[in-house]
């Protein structure tokens, strides 16, 4: 059963700072790669960041939360790998 995508409210800022091309691309793979099963797409973080997600796509890290009771993935946000494991804005 594929998953729902949730949104938090900082990730269409995030996108927008993409191009045109990397954001198709970003939202291209949440689609066909987390949503069908993200535990298997997504790699668990550690640290801090225990029970969160991310998942490669080029340069840019998605990084998000499973809740698997209800079948969502919460996309928390969208960064350049340099700068996905920083604090947020």
């Amino acid at each position: 059963m594929a998953y729902d995508v949730i949104w938090h409210e900082k990730v269409k800022a995030d996108l927008g700072s993409l191009t045109k091309q990397d954001a198709s691309r970003v939202l291209a793979k949440i689609k066909e790669h987390l949503l069908p099963d993200p535990c298997a797409a997504g790699k668990p973080l550690k640290g801090v960041f225990k029970g969160l997600y991310r998942y490669r796509v080029g340069a840019y890290r998605i990084i998000f939360a499973v809740d698997h009771a209800e079948h969502r993935v919460i996309v928390l946000h969208v960064k350049h790998r340099k700068d996905a494991y920083r604090g947020r804005d």
